[in-house]
């Protein structure tokens, strides 16, 4: 009588086991380890989109610019914009009224640029212009100057000023004055007095009727009882329109 081995069934289930595994490897290997590359993938374009997105918001935020208006000669004016931000500049439109110049100009930081001269349409006695310039970025900067008006064959600014910003990161109390040495040498007009500490940026601004290259500004800070001039003030602030702008804008830290 003879006994039949039962060994060699065992090894074949043994193999079946590890057919199976090695299946499911290759499985795993052929479809879900791609999907999640290419899901890793998504991941790092998405990411790579997101930290673009924010440097174009940054450098667009980064943008500042002074724009203003003046006579281009017969019935066309100039747009002269200066850099003052942290970034290049590309300008891609300039805007009076309702129509539009294509523009293709870049403006470095600390630096300006004369656009134009542009014709305006339709001009009459009395007819007003305004202007904007588009930056490559989607950022609007509106002229400083205000309106302009045709009148006796040319174009004027609404209005001449001169706007004083104080950095106050310290808090104090200031008085801001005007100086026209040909008409009042002996008279500064006050037009700006805190009535109590402030702790912002102080923003001052004074309209002055006509250009001159005798205006100046004088900022002075309380010290205890008395009023005390701030580094740097008195400063002279002409106003040299149309070679220069009809408003200036003044900075000064106050400490």
């Amino acid at each position: 009588m003879s006994i039949t081995a039962t060994l060699p069934i065992k090894k074949r289930k043994g193999v079946s086991t590890i057919l199976g595994t090695l299946i499911f490897i290759g499985i795993l290997f052929t479809s879900v380890i791609p999907m999640l590359l290419v899901m890793k993938q998504a991941d790092t374009i998405y990411t790579k989109k997101i930290h673009d997105v924010e440097n174009m918001d940054d450098d667009r935020a980064r943008e500042d610019l002074i724009v203003y208006t003046y006579d281009g000669g017969d019935t066309s004016i100039n747009v002269k914009v200066k850099n003052i931000g942290e970034t290049s500049v590309k300008i891609a439109r300039v805007w009076t009224n309702d129509e539009y110049h294509d523009e293709n100009t870049t403006i470095v930081t600390n630096s300006e640029e004369v656009l134009g001269p542009f014709e305006v349409p339709d001009v009459v006695e009395n007819v007003t212009v305004d202007a904007s310039v588009v930056t490559e970025r989607g950022n609007i900067f509106y002229s400083i100057s205000g309106s302009l008006y045709f009148s006796g064959g040319g174009w004027s600014t609404t209005s001449y000023g001169i706007c004083v910003i104080i950095h106050n990161a310290e808090g104090g109390e200031f008085q801001v004055s005007l100086w026209n040495v040909s008409r009042n040498p002996d008279q500064w007009d006050v037009f700006y007095t805190s009535h109590a500490k402030e702790w912002e940026d102080v923003v001052a601004t004074t309209p002055v009727p006509e250009p001159s290259s005798d205006y100046q500004i004088a900022v002075k800070e309380r010290k205890g009882s008395k009023w005390k001039s701030i580094p740097g003030s008195p400063i002279d602030t002409p106003i040299d329109f149309p070679n220069g702008p009809p408003f200036i804008l003044v900075w000064l830290n106050a400490k």
